[in-house]
C-alpha cells in the first residue's frame, strides 16, 4: 500500500480522528495523489458516494492515492489555480459499514478493483472515511461508462491516447 503521505509519521492503519482534524489547522491543496471531498447535509447517501466512486476510479487509472471524504469545504486558491482545504471537517452523518462501502465501490467500477482500503474514523456519531487507493495493475477501469484519470489534481475524463495507452500496457495475471 501506498503510505498514507498526508500524516508522514503514520501508516493510514495508524491515523486517529485528531491527527485528520490537526492536519486540516494547516492550508492543504489537492494533487494527483491526494483529494479532499467535503461532506453537505442532506439528500441521498447514494448520490453522495457517486463523486467518491468517481474519484477512486481516477486514482486506479493513475498513480494511485488518498481520498478524504469529510475534509473541509474548499476555498479558492488566492493565486486563482486550484482550491485550498483548510479549517472544520464537514463530518459525513451517515455510517456506511465498510463491506457495505467495499462492496458499492467494487460493483460500480469495471473490471473490479482491488487494493482499496478504507478507514471510517468516528467522532460523536459522525465519520470521516479514508480511501486508500493503489495504482491498478488491471488498467483502464470505468465508472458509469467513463474512464476517468487524476489530473493537476482533479479527477478528468481521460482522453482517448491516455485510455489507449492503458490498454497495451495492461498485466495479465
Amino acid at each position: 500500500m501506498v503510505p498514507f503521505t498526508p500524516f508522514l509519521s503514520k501508516s493510514f492503519d495508524d491515523v486517529t480522528i485528531e491527527e485528520v482534524e490537526n492536519y486540516f489547522n494547516d492550508v492543504h491543496e489537492e494533487s494527483n495523489r491526494i483529494e479532499y471531498k467535503s461532506f453537505s447535509p442532506g439528500g441521498n447517501i447514494e448520490g453522495k458516494l457517486k463523486p467518491i466512486i468517481s474519484s477512486i476510479c481516477a486514482f486506479l487509472n493513475s498513480e494511485g492515492g488518498i481520498l478524504i471524504w469529510g475534509a473541509p469545504y474548499g476555498s479558492n486558491h488566492p493565486e486563482g489555480n486550484g482550491k485550498i482545504f483548510t479549517g472544520q471537517l464537514t463530518y459525513v452523518d451517515e455510517y456506511i459499514e465498510k463491506d457495505k462501502l467495499i462492496n458499492k465501490i467494487s460493483d460500480s467500477i469495471y473490471p473490479m478493483p482491488v487494493n482499496i482500503k478504507v478507514r471510517i474514523l468516528e467522532n460523536s456519531n459522525r465519520y470521516i472515511y479514508l480511501f486508500n487507493i493503489q495504482p491498478s495493475n488491471i488498467k483502464p477501469h470505468q465508472f458509469e461508462n467513463k474512464y476517468l484519470i487524476r489530473l493537476d489534481g482533479q479527477t478528468r475524463p481521460a482522453p482517448h491516447y491516455y485510455i489507449e495507452a492503458l490498454f497495451k500496457q495492461i498485466k495479465y495475471p
